[in-house]
C-alpha cells in the first residue's frame, strides 16, 4: 500500500516588490536631481547686448526661476539623501527602521511637500525657458545654448519629480496601515 501525502493549497507568500521599487524611485530622484544641479552649475553663457555690453549668464545672476530650480533641487536631493538609507534598510531587512505612526506621518508629509516643490520647479523651469528662448533676439547666440541646457536641467528635475511622486505614493500606502 502506497501512502500519499495530503495536498494543501498553500503557496509561499511572494516577497513584496514595494520596498525595492521605492528604493529605485528614491535613487532615480537622487541621480536626476544631482544631474540637474551639475547642469545648472556648469551652464554659462556670455551675452552681448544691443549696446555692445557683455554679461555672463549663470543660474543665479539674472533669472530668479533658475535660482529657484537650483534651490528646490538642493532641498530635494538633501531630503532624498536622508531617505535612501532607510529605503535600503527596508529592502534588506524587510521592515522599517522606525515603525512609529509619528515618523510615518513625517515621511508622508515630507514626501508630499518635496514632490510639490519639485513640481513647482519643473513648471517654472519649463515655462521660463520657453518664454526666454522665444524672445531671444539672436537665435544663433550662446544664450540659445544656455537656454537649451536649461531645458535639459528642467527635464532632469521632471524625472526627479516623477521619482519623488512614486515614493510619495508608497509612503501614502504605508501611512494608513502603519506598515
Amino acid at each position: 500500500m502506497e501512502m500519499s501525502l495530503p495536498k494543501y493549497d498553500y503557496e509561499e507568500p511572494r516577497p513584496s516588490r514595494v520596498p525595492l521599487i521605492n528604493l529605485a524611485a528614491r535613487l532615480v530622484t537622487f541621480a536626476s536631481l544631482a544631474v540637474t544641479l551639475v547642469v545648472l552649475q556648469t551652464n554659462r553663457a556670455t551675452v552681448t547686448t544691443i549696446k555692445g555690453d557683455k554679461f555672463r549668464l549663470t543660474y543665479g545672476n539674472y533669472f530668479h526661476t533658475y535660482k529657484y530650480m537650483f534651490y528646490v533641487s538642493t532641498v530635494g536631493i538633501v531630503y532624498t539623501a536622508l531617505q535612501v538609507p532607510f529605503a535600503a534598510f527596508y529592502v534588506i531587512v524587510k521592515r522599517r527602521v522606525f515603525n512609529s505612526d509619528t515618523l510615518l506621518r513625517i515621511e508622508f508629509y515630507c514626501d508630499k511637500f518635496v514632490t510639490l516643490l519639485l513640481g513647482a520647479g519643473v513648471g517654472a523651469a519649463f515655462g521660463a525657458t520657453r518664454d526666454l528662448k522665444e524672445y531671444t533676439l539672436n537665435k544663433e547666440s550662446s544664450s540659445m545654448h544656455y537656454f537649451d541646457m536649461n531645458f535639459i536641467a528642467a527635464t532632469f528635475i521632471l524625472l526627479g519629480c516623477l521619482g519623488s511622486t512614486i515614493s510619495s505614493i508608497f509612503s501614502s500606502w504605508a501611512f494608513p496601515k502603519g506598515e
